[in-house]
């Protein structure tokens, strides 16, 4: 019975490197393609709370929300744009005595604008997050259509430079990680561009 198992050990051995010594040489490369996906609006999440306050004097949160609210609709701002909600601060880390106001516009001017007012000597007010809501892509296909022909290409390039010459497509894998044909919301970041990838193997000959 030893005998046996030892031997069915040194036939899979002998099977693995048979099957790696007679696989076919390939190589892989990744597809690159830009989204252009329209930004639908910008939004402000801003937190007031006196727990962020330096001034000697403390205020109640009403006394806070009046000056807040008084000085946008002093810089000409529709107060009603601002959309309290209280579990969104409940969420923050700070404590009891305040609240959370987000803003969207379509406008960046109103972004660059509500901000320069969020200088607050008393240390109040405080913008916690700033988010962009793209619109779906509209043809989404034709952004997987250029990653693809952009993947060829490279895989087209390395096989040139081996002396070889690019063979049949062996696998594709796709790194979404979000439904592009759908509306999200992201925080901002600097550097915007989007971009869609794919994984392609070939065999070469």
């Amino acid at each position: 019975m030893k005998n046996i198992i030892i031997f069915l050990f040194s036939f899979a051995a002998t099977c693995n490197v048979f099957g790696q010594n007679i696989e076919k040489p390939f190589i892989e490369v990744r597809g690159i393609a830009k989204i252009e996906k329209p930004i639908k609006s910008y939004i402000l999440d801003i937190v007031i709370t006196e727990d962020l306050s330096y001034a000697e004097e403390k205020r109640t949160t009403e006394q806070v929300k009046k000056a807040f609210l008084d000085k946008v609709k002093a810089a000409g701002f529709d107060v009603s744009r601002f959309k309290e909600d209280q579990l969104a601060y409940a969420l923050t880390q700070y404590g009891a005595g305040g609240t959370s106001y987000s803003f969207e516009t379509t406008k960046p001017a109103e972004i660059i604008a509500l901000n320069q007012l969020m200088v607050d000597k008393t240390g109040t007010t405080s913008i916690i997050t700033r988010r962009i809501t793209y619109m779906p892509v509209k043809d989404f296909s034709r952004i997987i259509a250029a990653a693809f022909a952009n993947g060829k290409e490279r895989a087209e390039k390395v096989a040139a430079i081996l002396g070889k010459r690019l063979g049949p497509l062996q696998t594709v894998i796709d790194y979404s990680t979000v439904d592009e044909e759908e509306e999200d919301t992201v925080y901002y970041r600097p550097d915007e561009e989007r971009y869609y990838y794919l994984s392609l193997k070939y065999l070469i000959e």
